[in-house]
């Protein structure tokens, strides 16, 4: 079984933008799908995509990686295999995003930003 780290942004401009309730949407679904053993939920700092905020990254949890709070995933972007990058997150975006990507992992492709174009391809 897979397991997740999700984190969304906690910088300042995706606050504004609305971070606190994409956050706060993703811990009450986690509750509600009992997806506690499967997904680490975290706040990320800012991941200098503020114009597309809020942002989420969803990566495997691998026990190889280090915890350390400083780890430069937890503020960009690495280009891993795994990682996707979900711009312009809404609390419905989030729902959903944890239904089919943590839950069925299966990541939401239209939500998902790609490779150097980072702007969402529908949603």
């Amino acid at each position: 079984m897979k397991k997740y780290r999700v984190s969304v942004c906690k910088g300042p401009d995706c606050r504004r933008n609305g971070s606190e309730h994409v956050f706060l949407a993703a811990k009450e679904e986690v509750q509600r799908l009992g997806l506690q053993v499967r997904c680490e939920l975290y706040r990320g700092g800012c991941y200098g995509l503020c114009d597309l905020g809020p942002n989420c990254v969803i990566r495997e949890a691998d026990p190889a990686r280090k915890k350390d709070p400083f780890s430069p995933e937890d503020f960009q972007l690495m280009g891993w295999p795994d990682e996707v990058h979900y711009p312009r997150m809404t609390p419905e975006k989030m729902v959903r995003v944890l239904r089919e990507h943590v839950d069925q992992d299966r990541p939401v492709e239209e939500l998902r930003a790609h490779g150097d174009d980072p702007e969402p391809h529908g949603g």
